[in-house]
């Protein structure tokens, strides 16, 4: 299998935690390449991953590389995949202000802030489900068929991607946005874009690619 995907897997690893955008144990991470999907494995500090152990499986969940056990939450990785076809790269973590979110059960509608609207959209809340269960896999399946981002309920946050570097920069703005809502809430809470100003805003991102 191709080593240079599970060194990038490993980097956003590192990247993730000196950004402050996870823990060492939270959260998941996984690349599509064709047929099989690379992803984290259950157990090891996400700050400390190595490029060896990263694990390979199959859209059945079957480990084809790799030693240990993968992510708890293979199920709504292989649900993603499945029906986004677009989407090459999910990153699951616990930003703190975001996760923040994610407990108080607070969306985030795309009308807020310019840059957010341009490359998050409107971010839902996905109801509170067991991790790893069967049960939240088919409620992140439907959802992200219209987002490419999510706060799953008391739990933490979700971005998908083309490309892993998207799915990251997607998490980083997602943090960003909820610390800038949490400002704003204490000046009052935040003033939507108007809305005429907001479709020609909307329109403006079709030629655009975040």
């Amino acid at each position: 299998m191709k080593r240079q995907i599970k060194e990038d897997i490993a980097a956003i690893g590192r990247r993730l935690y000196e950004h402050q955008l996870n823990g060492s144990y939270g959260g998941n991470f996984s690349v599509r390449e064709e047929e099989f999907i690379y992803i984290t494995p259950s157990g090891v500090p996400k700050d400390e991953l190595d490029y060896s152990d990263i694990l390979v499986i199959d859209f059945s969940g079957n480990v084809v590389e790799g030693e240990g056990k993968p992510s708890s939450e293979i199920l709504f990785h292989i649900k993603i995949y499945k029906v986004r076809p677009d989407v090459n790269a999910i990153i699951h973590a616990h930003p703190p202000y975001a996760t923040g979110f994610a407990i108080a059960n607070s969306s985030i509608p795309n009308n807020v802030h310019e840059e957010s609207t341009l490359i998050l959209g409107d971010v839902p809340v996905i109801p509170y489900e067991i991790t790893s269960s069967k049960e939240l896999a088919e409620n992140i399946g439907k959802a992200i068929q219209d987002h490419n981002a999510l706060l799953l309920a008391n739990h933490g946050a979700l971005t998908v991607g083309d490309t892993l570097e998207r799915a990251f920069r997607r998490m980083e703005e997602l943090e960003n946005l909820c610390k800038m809502l949490t400002v704003a809430n204490l000046l009052g809470g935040a003033k939507p874009i108007p809305q005429d100003k907001l479709e020609n805003l909307l329109t403006l991102s079709l030629t655009l690619h975040f």
